[in-house]
């Protein structure tokens, strides 16, 4: 539940759907929001809002973003990369290493660094992923791994800090209209409907947040027949 005893971290903040983040958690009556971005530089005029520059990609950097934000209590991973790279492209060495820095490796570094205080506090933390973590397109190939192996990761997490008392949520959503998926024709989640949807499952039990139908669709389809599902997708241009 988002009161005013929440203190909010939230990556990639300054546009999409890290921006959506920050304005329904202020609308939901969060105390503080720490709104981070390598741009430093949030469109919301609210007093709540601490504006933090962070690279995810950077030791020192998340290092000291933790220490300035010690008193987080609701980590969001939002920050991610999408390079919309095949295997066999021919920079997809180079595109597969940054889209693993960014949602794999930074995704842990943001954990180590902000564990201790949500172990201290008793908090959250929700890692927004994508339904690709549970699939591959071939078209997005290196995505699809960077996400899969940041769910492999969310698992761990979940097992690690479960028995201190630390809710972390996997955020499963399909295809959002942010600059992400600019070049995606089908339906497009809102931004604001998904962070509303990756908060309210909080209150659940649920280790994954399906959000939308193209990700319940697919979750659906492998829990039916796993092999079905993936040889269809697979066949996508």
């Amino acid at each position: 539940m988002i009161d005013h005893n929440t203190v909010a971290f939230v990556s990639g903040a300054n546009r999409g759907l890290g921006a959506q983040f920050v304005a329904r958690l202020l609308a939901r009556g969060a105390g503080k929001v720490y709104a981070a971005s390598r741009a430093r530089h949030v469109d919301i005029d609210d007093a709540r809002v601490v504006p933090v520059t962070l690279d995810i990609t950077d030791d020192e950097c998340v290092t000291h973003a933790a220490r300035l934000a010690a008193d987080t209590t609701l980590l969001i991973n939002n920050a991610g990369v999408n390079r919309h790279s095949s295997f066999l492209a021919p920079l997809n060495i180079d595109d597969a290493r940054a889209e693993m820095d960014v949602n794999f490796f930074g995704t842990l570094r943001m954990a180590r660094a902000f564990a201790p205080m949500l172990i201290d506090r008793r908090g959250a933390m929700i890692n927004v992923l994508s339904i690709l973590a549970r699939v591959s397109l071939p078209a997005m190939g290196s995505l699809c791994a960077s996400k899969a192996a940041a769910l492999r990761l969310t698992e761990s997490l979940r097992a690690e800090l479960g028995p201190h008392g630390v809710r972390v949520l996997a955020a499963l959503p399909g295809a959002i209209d942010t600059d992400m998926s600019r070049d995606f024709e089908g339906p497009k989640l809102d931004p604001a409907d998904t962070a509303d949807a990756a908060l309210d499952a909080l209150a659940g039990m649920a280790g994954e947040a399906y959000i939308g139908a193209m990700a319940h669709g697919l979750a659906q389809g492998l829990a039916l027949d796993r092999a079905a599902t993936h040889a269809q997708l697979l066949s996508t241009p």
